[in-house]
């Protein structure tokens, strides 16, 4: 029996999944859980694959895991993010060489695998990764994001493993993973495509609530719908899964099961973590109101009692769409794959400024969109676009600039404001489809409102304001003298 040099600590449903991936395709790992019962229960329900006997089940304390896997092993951590995460970094760390490779893999916060990075910059390589695709990602080839102190450890350490159990792009198979930069590069990714993932989610939503409730479409009606849209333009996971979902009747026997569940959505932090992101980048907010839009949403859908009351002091009812039907449904397939722009754009904007305010060393993002196409949970068909939009010629200032997505900005605009339009006459809600609209329109327009906001804060606060017809920075004496002075 060969001895692992990877360890894998957590065995729970993401960590015992990826390690028994490593396994099978060829690599000896040892299994660790803080419960040993746990540790053997997952060895005991894998014991009779092909690949059991590279897995190796270490029932006692780190120390005992240490032994096995050597000081200089590689140890992959995939418990729960935060204290969890760093009680086994604080015992595990002081057991291990200076050439031993921790990899923290949870959904950690970017602001903790900075600091973890120079924490432990004289005591281990440590690399925070991010891994996308949930239980059946991990288990069969997920997206992998990483981020670590050098690319030339990564190169020699861990690349050859990761490319190995990470998904492979449908559309020429490469591996869906790559080293993207210093200390918290990979999990600042994550984040950003969770956030996109939560504006990805909630426009298929309030297409689906537009259906339902502007046009009187039952479940399967709308499954049809979106099984249609995932042959066009829209394909992608989440799309095809909606489908599903819609079609899954109700144990009971009660028509439809996606009508009986709870309609108040939970959320993990991720999204938040984005918008606060944001808000704290040095050289300005980054605006992302999709993101924002789809994070405040699942907040109030969670408020289910207090809307339950409101509505009743409230009554306002859906209306029906009394017009064309056939039309306003094209519309509604060409505004969600707008507005999905978008918010793609509205990541890839914080991208770019994060990189620049920490310093990850030059997010590639046509790399990033590449890895993003299979194993993640918003991989999609126009990721490749996205990529070669960011491959070819000079970068562009927005996603929405870009040749391609120009063109469907301009052709489909149109549609966007119709549904918009009709959702708002029915007294449907579309936060998100909205707030895509309102940055398409503001991040294109030379003439913004914001002159007389600028006055209004010179007026009560002396904050000074330029001027369009000549440079230098200027205030009134609004209600003194009302002469304009240089600042």
């Amino acid at each position: 029996m060969a001895k692992p040099s990877l360890a894998m600590i957590g065995m729970a449903v993401m960590g015992s999944n990826l390690a028994q991936n490593f396994a099978e395709k060829g690599y000896d790992i040892a299994l660790f859980n803080r419960t040993a019962q746990r540790t053997q229960d997952v060895y005991e329900a894998a014991r009779g694959e092909p690949y059991a006997a590279r897995l190796h089940p270490v029932y006692g304390d780190l120390k005992e895991l240490v032994a096995l896997v050597g000081r200089s092993g590689t140890y992959f951590i995939m418990v729960k993010a935060g204290e969890p995460t760093q009680d086994v970094i604080d015992r595990l760390v002081p057991l291990l060489s200076g050439d031993a490779i921790v990899v923290d893999c949870s959904n950690a916060h970017y602001v903790d695998t900075m600091r973890r990075q120079q924490a432990l910059r004289d005591k281990v390589r440590f690399f925070g990764i991010g891994v996308s695709g949930g239980e059946e990602g991990a288990r069969h080839g997920p997206s992998i994001m990483a981020g670590g102190e050098s690319r030339t450890i990564y190169d020699r350490r861990l690349k050859r493993a990761l490319e190995a159990v990470a998904a492979k792009a449908p559309q020429d198979g490469s591996p869906c993973v790559a080293y993207l930069g210093t200390h918290g590069a990979g999990h600042y990714v994550k984040m950003v495509h969770n956030g996109i993932e939560y504006a990805d989610m909630a426009l298929i939503a309030e297409a689906y609530d537009f259906m339902r409730r502007v046009l009187g479409m039952g479940a399967p009606a709308i499954a049809d719908i979106f099984e249609r849209w995932n042959k066009g333009p829209l394909q992608s996971y989440l799309v095809e899964i909606t489908a599903d979902v819609l079609r899954q009747e109700d144990p009971s026997g009660k028509g439809y099961l996606v009508d009986h569940i709870l309609d108040a959505a939970q959320m993990k932090g991720t999204g938040t973590w984005m918008v606060e992101s944001s808000l704290a980048i040095g050289k300005g907010v980054v605006p992302v109101p999709g993101i924002y839009g789809a994070v405040e949403s699942r907040a109030i859908s969670a408020r289910k009692a207090q809307r339950v009351a409101a509505a009743k002091l409230l009554p306002l009812k859906a209306k029906r769409f009394a017009g064309n039907r056939a039309r306003i449904l094209k519309d509604l397939e060409r505004a969600l794959y707008v507005a999905k722009v978008a918010c793609y754009a509205q990541g890839i904007d914080l991208l770019q400024a994060a990189d620049e305010e920490y310093g990850f060393g030059g997010l590639d993002l046509a790399r990033i969109a590449r890895i993003w196409r299979a194993g993640c949970i918003i991989r999609a068909r126009f990721l490749d676009d996205i990529a070669e939009a960011y491959q070819k010629g000079p970068m562009p200032q927005s996603l929405m600039l870009a040749p391609a997505f120009r063109r469907i900005v301009l052709k489909d605009m149109a549609s966007l404001t119709a549904v918009c339009v009709a959702a708002a006459n029915a007294q449907v809600p579309a936060f998100v489809f909205d707030a895509s609209r309102g940055f398409i329109l503001q991040s294109s327009s030379a003439q913004a409102s914001a002159n007389l906001t600028q006055a209004q804060r010179d007026f009560f606060g002396a904050h000074t304001y330029e001027r369009t017809d000549r440079k230098g920075v200027f205030h009134t004496e609004w209600s003194g003298d009302r002469k304009e002075r240089p600042a």
